[in-house]
């Protein structure tokens, strides 16, 4: 299974840096990269994207707020230079935090764990009740 990944970032450092770990992991197809958060928002809730790598610290609108306008099916790992964020990342309903700079090796991890929902979820199937 490929996941289509964008990634939102107000830093053409991380941009390109994301984009590069991505290009390198065979799940992960990268639909797009986002300077403007409005944009990558824009990109998210009209694509067929299961993924999302989210900064918070945007000067437009911090990455948890943006976080809150994505479509339900979107997965979302944050990412941030501020460890700090990590609970409020989960209790907002993120898959997982990676703190910046980001590395092949933890992208893998993250990637495995939505994988692994991603499986968990195809595989459930509603109860189903037999008339009498």
């Amino acid at each position: 299974m490929k996941l289509n990944v964008i990634v939102i970032d107000d830093s053409s450092v991380q941009l390109a840096l994301s984009s590069k770990l991505i290009e390198k992991n065979n799940h992960l197809n990268l639909v797009g990269t986002f300077k403007n958060p409005f944009l990558g928002l824009s990109a998210v809730n009209s694509s067929d994207v299961d993924l999302v790598l989210l900064d918070v610290e945007m000067p437009e609108i911090d990455g948890f707020s943006l976080q809150k306008l994505f479509k339900d099916s979107v997965e979302v790992i944050v990412n941030s230079t501020r460890p700090s964020f990590e609970i409020e990342a989960y209790s907002n309903g993120a898959i997982d935090f990676m703190a910046k700079p980001l590395s092949g090796s933890r992208l893998e991890l993250a990637v495995a764990r939505v994988l692994e929902l991603k499986s968990l979820l195809a595989f459930e199937k509603p109860i189903s009740t037999v008339a009498s």
